[in-house]
C-alpha cells in the first residue's frame, strides 16, 4: 500500500477584515458583527502520496502561498483537516528563519539549531551546504548584503542538506540564476525521488517538467486537478479568457455557420472544441488542416519538410489588422520555436463582420530533438509583435512526431562552420 504524505480535506481559510484596530473590541463587547469575511481559500481537498511532486499554478492571490503555509504548518487553517505524515523543509519566503546581520556561516548554525540539529550534526553537514550554494567568499559574509539570488541559493541549500521528507517551495527559486534553477531541479529529480515536493511556480514549463500532478487554483479554490500539460492548457485558456471576458471562461455566441467553400471542400478539416479556445473569441478558429511536403500529414514529420497550416477563421466583428502565428512547445511544456505573421513582416489582414476564412500558412520544419511537439495555433489582432490582443488561443491542439536521422545534441543543432589547428 502506497504511504500518505498528505492529505486535506474540506480546508478552509478566512480573515476577519476589520475597518480600524478599535472595531476589534466593539464586536467582542457588544457581539454585534463589525469585521468583513475574506476568504482565501475554499473547500480544499488534496491527497498527495509518498514521492508525487505536485505544482500548484495560479494568479497572484489565488491563495497559492496561503496553502503552503497551511501544509508546512505556518497557518492554522479555520476549517477542515489536515495530515501531513514526515518532516517538512519549506522554502517559503526569503530570509524566513535568517538573521541579517549574522554571515551565511552562522546563518547555516542558527537553520540547524532552529530545526533541532546539534552543532556536530551541521559541522557534518557544512561542507556540502557551502559546495552546493557556491556564494564564495560571500558565506563570510553577513547575509543582508546577498543579492536575493544569493540568498535563493543559501536557503535551498541549508533547506535541503536535513534530509527532508516533504520538500515545499514557493517561487523562491525563480530570483536564482538559470544555472542554479537547472542544478536545483536536477538535484530534486535525481537525488530527492523519494521525497514528496510541491513546488509553486509561474514558470509553468519547469511545472510541466517536475510535477506529476499539477491543480490550478483561482479565488481559493481547486479549480483543475490532473495531468501538467491538461493543467497548463487550462489555466492559460482560462487566464486569456478573463482578460477579455471575466474570471469565468465563457463560450462565444454563435452568429453566423461556418461555411467551407466549394473550392476548398477537399481539405481534411478537424473540428476545433470551443470549449478549448481562448482570448477575446471576435475571430474564431473553427478547425484546422495540416499537410507536410503538399501531402496529407502521415504521422511524422522531419528537418526541411514544409508544413503547411490551414485555419477555417470565423470573424465575429470587423478586424482591421489580424495576426495569426503558432508556437511549438516539447511534452513538458517547453517551447521549442514559434513566429507570427505580424513578426515575419507579412502584411495584417483586414476580415469583415460575419464572415468565415481560410488561412493558410507555411513552415519549414527545422532540425530538432526526435520526439513528440504540440503546436499551438494563434490568432491576435494589433501592431506589436509581442504585446497585441489575444482573439483566439487554441492550446496544443496539433501533435506531430518529430524523427531526424542525426544526431540532435541539445533542442537544435547549430553546426560548426570552420575549424583550424595550429601546432605551437
Amino acid at each position: 500500500m502506497e504511504e500518505i504524505s498528505i492529505e486535506l480535506k474540506n480546508i478552509w481559510k478566512r480573515y476577519k477584515l476589520y475597518p480600524k484596530p478599535s472595531d476589534r473590541l466593539k464586536e467582542a463587547i457588544t457581539g454585534r458583527k463589525t469585521h468583513a469575511e475574506f476568504v482565501a481559500l475554499k473547500d480544499v481537498n488534496l491527497l498527495l502520496k509518498k514521492g508525487e511532486t505536485l505544482g500548484i499554478i495560479g494568479e497572484n492571490g489565488s491563495g497559492k502561498s496561503t496553502l503552503l503555509k497551511i501544509i508546512s504548518g505556518v497557518l492554522t487553517q479555520s476549517e477542515g483537516a489536515k495530515s501531513v505524515n514526515g518532516h517538512v523543509a519549506a522554502l517559503l519566503e526569503l530570509g524566513t528563519g535568517f538573521n541579517m546581520e549574522y554571515t551565511g556561516y552562522e546563518n547555516i548554525f542558527l537553520n540547524g539549531t532552529m530545526r533541532g540539529f546539534s552543532k556536530s550534526d551541521m559541522n557534518a553537514k557544512l561542507k556540502e551546504i557551502i559546495e552546493f550554494a557556491d556564494i564564495g567568499e560571500f558565506i563570510n559574509r553577513p547575509v543582508k548584503t546577498y543579492s536575493s539570488g544569493m540568498f535563493a541559493r543559501l536557503a535551498f541549500s541549508v533547506m535541503i542538506s536535513f534530509k527532508p521528507e516533504i520538500l515545499i517551495v514557493d517561487e523562491a527559486l525563480s530570483v536564482g540564476d538559470v544555472f542554479f534553477q537547472q542544478k536545483c531541479n536536477r538535484y530534486m529529480k535525481e537525488e530527492m525521488s523519494d521525497v514528496t515536493k510541491i513546488l509553486v511556480s509561474h514558470d509553468l514549463s519547469s511545472i510541466a517538467a517536475m510535477a506529476t500532478n499539477v491543480i490550478v487554483l483561482a479565488k481559493g479554490e481547486v479549480v483543475f486537478y490532473g495531468e501538467p500539460l491538461k493543467a497548463i492548457e487550462f489555466y492559460t485558456k482560462r487566464v486569456h479568457s478573463k482578460t477579455f471576458r471575466s474570471s469565468s471562461i465563457k463560450e462565444p455566441e454563435e452568429k453566423t455557420n461556418s461555411v467551407i467553400p466549394q473550392s476548398h471542400s477537399d481539405i481534411k478539416w478537424t473540428p476545433v472544441d470551443r470549449s478549448s479556445l481562448g482570448g477575446a473569441l471576435d475571430l474564431l478558429i473553427e478547425a484546422y488542416s495540416i499537410k507536410v511536403d503538399n501531402e496529407d500529414y502521415k504521422g511524422y514529420i522531419t528537418k526541411d519538410n514544409v508544413l503547411e497550416i490551414s485555419l477555417l477563421i470565423q470573424s465575429r466583428k470587423e478586424i482591421n489588422e489580424a495576426i495569426f502565428g503558432y508556437l511549438v512547445n516539447d511534452k513538458f511544456g517547453n517551447s521549442i520555436f514559434g513566429e507570427n505573421t505580424l513578426s515575419s513582416n507579412l502584411t495584417m489582414e483586414y476580415m469583415e463582420e460575419d464572415q468565415s476564412y481560410i488561412v493558410r500558412f507555411t513552415i519549414v520544419w527545422p532540425e530538432i530533438q526526435e520526439n513528440d511537439y504540440f503546436i499551438t495555433l494563434g490568432v491576435g489582432e494589433g501592431f506589436h509583435e509581442l504585446h497585441h490582443t489575444i482573439q483566439c488561443w487554441a492550446h496544443n491542439i496539433i501533435q506531430v512526431k518529430n524523427i531526424t536521422s542525426t544526431t540532435v545534441h541539445a533542442i537544435f543543432n547549430n553546426k560548426i562552420e570552420s575549424i583550424s589547428i595550429k601546432k605551437l
